[in-house]
């Protein structure tokens, strides 16, 4: 794990450990939610609901800025830590704002244990956490696929805001760090919910629940909206497949070997299929069983302007298109199958 981006971590969760008997932090799954067994899914975190009583004392010159992010294991046995620095939309003086604002790409469950950091500060206009906001916020549409390039931007770029958090000696307004693993692992399983804190000691409630996507507290009167607290709402989506199959790179592979075919460049066809289908079988954005999918039908709209000569499937068709997860065609199927083709 890079040091300094270790450190930053360090930072938000040495508050947390710090003042955990003056917060109250929990996880609350949705209802239904199936724990997601290690290389079988995917998670993303939003940020879903936060309050602040003292940002409407702030005036102009003060805002907060969210540093959030999850940290699991990704490219090998170090953990790779996804994380992001903004300014969440509306006011946070207004109890009960609902953002749904992403903090992460989609990220495949690779197994291990998943940690999920979120920290709020109070930025100020024209210092140094500001400018960091401002860069990383033009930086955030290279966040996603593929995100073994994602993964070396977001090192570099939490680097540097460890040490400007360092100089300014900034310290969170509140934060939460909170750790998940696969099934059977011997902690917090990783299922869709809310993480909740709260900065106040859980002794001042009778309980906290989620109802409709906001937080609520149990009353005598039944449930509230939560009143007198900062708190802050992270939910984390967890899914077994992805909504979204056709990656940029992958989109333009298939589209270079789809005129090439048409156009009769039959060695440039070949190389752009087999570029497109290894791509996809070892995507690193993909669970194994997805990588087998998207490659299949990788292979098979490269295959489309052979037989047809038409152009590739509309990203829209795609969805019919793809197997289940559980396909026969899936079983043994090699990659030499795949990259197996017939003459144009």
């Amino acid at each position: 794990m890079p040091g300094q981006m270790g450190r930053m971590w360090q930072r938000v969760r040495g508050w947390f450990d710090a003042n955990a008997s003056h917060v109250t932090a929990l996880f609350i799954p949705d209802p239904g939610a199936v724990p997601v067994p290690a290389y079988q899914g995917y998670l993303r975190l939003f940020l879903a609901e936060g309050f602040l009583a003292k940002s409407a004392t702030w005036g102009n010159q003060h805002f907060p800025a969210l540093h959030g992010g999850a940290s699991l294991r990704f490219l090998g046995a170090e953990p790779t830590q996804f994380t992001m620095l903004t300014r969440p939309p509306g006011s946070w003086a207004v109890p009960g704002a609902q953002f749904d604002f992403p903090i992460t790409p989609l990220l495949p469950f690779n197994g291990g244990t998943v940690e999920v950091e979120a920290a709020l500060y109070q930025a100020t206009v024209a210092g140094p956490l500001a400018t960091a906001v401002g860069l990383i916020g033009s930086l955030a549409s290279l966040m996603g696929p593929p995100l073994s390039v994602a993964a070396g931007i977001a090192d570099k770029v939490s680097d540097g805001l460890d040490a400007i958090l360092k100089d300014a000696n900034d310290d969170p307004v509140l934060a939460v760090h909170w750790t998940m693993v696969a099934p059977g692992g011997g902690g917090h399983e990783l299922q869709s919910g809310h993480l909740v804190v709260v900065n106040a000691p859980p002794q001042r409630f009778k309980g906290l629940s989620i109802d409709a996507g906001r937080l609520v507290a149990d009353t005598d009167d039944g449930l509230a909206p939560l009143a007198g607290a900062d708190y802050l709402v992270v939910r984390v989506e967890c899914r077994r497949e992805r909504p979204d199959w056709r990656f940029p790179d992958l989109e333009e592979l298939i589209a270079q070997a789809g005129r090439a075919a048409i156009e009769g460049h039959k060695d440039t066809f070949l190389a752009r299929r087999t570029e497109a289908i290894v791509r996809a079988w070892t995507s690193t954005d993909l669970t194994p069983t997805d990588r087998k999918r998207v490659a299949k039908l990788v292979a098979d709209e490269c295959d489309e302007a052979t037989r047809l000569g038409a152009v590739p499937l509309l990203p829209g068709d795609i969805g019919q298109r793809l197997l289940a997860a559980d396909a026969p065609e899936l079983k043994d199927l090699r990659l030499d199958d795949l990259l197996a083709i017939g003459q144009l």
